[in-house]
């Protein structure tokens, strides 16, 4: 009897050796988004610097492919949801500008020196480019839902990938580097004039600018275009919390012209 208790006994005991070795072994919990968001934040500068950042300003060089010419570019974001990008070739100035509420533009090099205001649908992208911290952070509040999609390869690296649907019906996906926790690639969904576009961006160079890490060169294309074919702008400044008059978000006042001489 007591021999057939010690083997029942032994028994047990390989029986929780194993379990636990096989406990052991298996894969770890996938993360949510929410602590993947978290990763990213912290890796950034963390929450409170990326709220102290009232206004970011790069300035840099714009490659556009097929053409032996760099112009100059100059952008601004500030935390009131407001952007600005200058593009200035031999004394021309191409402009895109939203106020937080209305988009316009100036676009010399297509003919038009008066600005003109876009559309509702022209307008959503600058919603997103104007948001300095980014829509991860405070997500819920700005009435976007995030969602983890898993490993993805991004050019060798595995990324963890998040959808975000934003408040305002488009999308954007981003893939994040898990070693560095930075942004390296962005897809853009965008719905203008009842028909999609994707637009994809790749991130790198990052440099603490204001406590806060900001990417310095982007790449960008529709999807799946060939990366020689990408127009790309390398910043070379950055500079936190510049000066930024509202004038240099909001849409020009028209000038009167002068009256004729000898009118009354």
């Amino acid at each position: 009897m007591s021999r057939m208790l010690s083997r029942g006994r032994a028994a047990l005991a390989l029986a929780l050796v194993a379990g636990a070795g096989f406990a052991a072994a298996a894969p770890p919990a996938a993360p949510t988004a929410d602590e993947i968001i978290a990763h990213n934040v912290e890796a950034r500068g963390g929450a409170a610097k990326l709220h102290a950042l009232a206004v970011l300003k790069r300035s840099g060089r714009l490659v556009i492919p097929g053409m032996r010419i760099e112009l100059k570019v100059v952008e601004w974001k500030t935390a009131a949801g407001q952007y600005r990008q200058d593009v200035t070739l031999q004394g021309l100035t191409a402009v895109q500008a939203f106020d937080g509420h209305e988009a316009w533009q100036v676009q010399p090099f297509e003919g038009r020196k008066d600005p003109a205001r876009m559309s509702e649908d022209e307008a959503k992208s600058f919603r997103l480019a104007a948001d300095i911290a980014g829509p991860f952070v405070d997500y819920q509040a700005k009435g976007h839902r995030v969602e983890y999609l898993g490993l993805e390869d991004v050019d060798g690296t595995p990324a963890h990938k998040l959808r975000v649907r934003l408040k305002w019906g488009d999308e954007a996906t981003y893939w994040i580097d898990p070693d560095t926790w930075m942004v390296i690639r962005e897809l853009d969904r965008t719905t203008l004039r009842g028909a999609e576009q994707l637009s994809e961006t790749d991130y790198g160079e990052y440099e603490r600018v204001g406590g806060v890490y900001v990417a310095m060169a982007e790449e960008q294309g529709p999807k799946g275009s060939d990366p020689a074919q990408r127009q790309k702008v390398v910043y070379d400044a950055a500079e936190a919390n510049a000066a930024a008059p509202a004038a240099t978000f909001a849409f020009p006042a028209s000038t009167p012209r002068p009256a004729a001489q000898g009118a009354p």
